[in-house]
C-alpha cells in the first residue's frame, strides 16, 4: 500500500519553534514527530510514502531520510508554492497508481489502528474513508455528521445541516486516487474542493471513529502539554533520551529530556520539554518551558513558561515579546 504525508505547511501558530524546524520535524517524546507517523504507516503495511515539502525542507529530510530504518521507501515532493491538502496529492497523482492510498496530516500525533481503517474502506465500498475523533468542546474544529452506518452526511453544515453523530476529522483518510483527478492542478483543499462537492452529489463517503491517542500541536503550549499527558499515559514521570546527563544533585519531574541534553547540579526541571543538546546549568530553574537545541538556561536563571532558543535564530526579529538573556532569547509561551 502507498501513502502520502502532508508536511509542507508553515506552522505559523507554532512559532518560534517552527523558525528552527518544520512543524512535522519538531521533537515529540524525544524524536521527530514524523518518525512516529512513518512507524504507524509501516506497521499498517505501507511500503511506499511520498512526503511533500516547503518550509525548512531540510529539517524534514533529516528527520526521515529514505525510510530504510522503517523498511519502506520515502520519496519527496518539493512545492515552491504550498499546494494545500488537495493540491499536494494532486501534483503526485501518478505515484499512487490505482489502489486506495492513505493520506495523513504530518503535523498531528496519532495512534490509530490504520489496518482497521483500510479494511473498513475496502469492505464498505466508499469512495473515501475519514478517520474521526470525538469533537472537543473547544472551538476551531469543523463538525462532521454521520448516520448510524457511518456515512458522512455533512461537514461544517455542508452541503446542508444534518442530524446524526457529531465528530471531527482527524486528518487521516483513505481514498481512491482517481478522486484526485477531480481537482485542478495547483492549490486546492481536500475537504472544500473534493469532499464537499462529492457529498453534494450524494457520494458515499464513510467516517470511522478512531480509538487511540490524537494530538494537534496548534500552539507551543499545546505541544508542551500534550507530551506531558503522553508521559502520564505511559506511566512515566521523565523520558530521558540517549546520552542525556542529569547530575545527581539535580531534580527532574514530569519532563522530556532529549538526547545529549544536560541538567547540571542543583538545577530543577519540571513540566518542561528539553530538546536534544540543550543545557540547564547549575542551580537554574526551568518550569513549564521549552528549551530548544543549542539553547542554554544559565546558572541561577529561572525560566518559567517560556521558550528558550539561540538569539541568532532567523526570523526571531519578527516576533514581539522577545527577551534577551545574553546570547539566548526567551519568548513567552501562549
Amino acid at each position: 500500500m502507498k501513502a502520502m504525508v502532508l508536511a509542507a505547511g508553515l506552522g505559523l501558530r507554532m512559532r518560534p519553534l517552527t523558525l528552527l524546524r518544520a512543524k512535522p520535524a519538531l521533537p515529540v517524546l524525544g524524536r521527530p514527530l514524523l518518525q512516529h507517523t512513518i512507524e504507524r504507516l509501516a506497521k499498517a503495511g505501507v511500503r511506499d510514502v511520498v512526503v511533500n515539502l516547503h518550509h525548512l525542507p531540510e529539517s524534514v529530510v533529516e528527520a526521515l531520510g529514505d525510510g530504510r530504518r522503517q523498511r519502506l521507501r520515502i520519496l519527496y515532493s518539493f512545492e515552491r508554492e504550498i499546494l494545500g491538502t488537495g493540491g499536494g496529492p494532486r501534483r503526485v497523482r501518478e505515484f499512487f497508481g490505482r489502489a486506495p492510498f492513505l493520506l495523513v496530516n504530518g503535523d498531528v500525533f496519532f495512534d490509530f489502528d490504520l489496518r482497521s481503517l483500510v479494511a473498513r474502506h475496502g469492505s464498505s465500498g466508499a469512495l473515501a474513508t475519514l478517520a474521526l475523533r470525538q469533537k472537543p468542546a473547544a472551538d476551531g474544529y469543523s463538525p462532521v455528521v454521520t448516520d448510524r452506518r457511518g456515512r458522512i452526511l455533512s461537514i461544517s453544515g455542508r452541503p446542508q445541516p444534518s442530524r446524526g453523530t457529531v465528530s471531527m476529522f482527524a486528518g487521516v483518510h483513505v481514498l481512491d486516487p482517481r478522486l484526485l483527478e477531480r481537482l485542478p492542478q495547483g492549490v486546492s483543499d481536500s475537504v472544500r474542493d473534493l469532499y464537499l462537492p462529492l457529498l453534494a452529489e450524494g457520494a458515499f463517503i464513510v467516517g470511522v471513529r478512531g480509538a487511540g491517542a490524537w494530538y494537534d500541536f496548534g500552539r507551543p503550549s499545546l505541544y508542551r502539554d500534550a507530551q506531558l499527558r503522553m508521559l502520564r499515559g505511559r506511566g512515566r514521570q521523565v523520558l530521558t533520551g540517549s546520552g542525556a546527563r542529569v547530575a545527581r544533585a539535580a531534580a527532574v519531574r514530569r519532563s522530556v529530556l532529549g538526547a545529549k541534553s544536560r541538567v547540571a547540579k542543583g538545577a530543577r526541571v519540571e513540566q518542561s520539554v528539553v530538546w536534544e543538546g540543550a543545557a540547564v546549568e547549575d542551580d537554574a530553574r526551568v518550569f513549564r518551558s521549552i528549551v530548544t537545541t543549542g539553547a542554554v538556561v544559565r546558572a541561577g536563571e529561572r525560566a518559567v513558561n517560556v521558550i528558550v532558543l539561540p538569539l541568532g535564530t532567523l526570523g526571531l526579529d519578527e516576533l514581539t515579546g522577545v527577551e534577551r538573556h545574553g546570547d539566548m532569547a526567551w519568548v513567552g509561551i501562549e
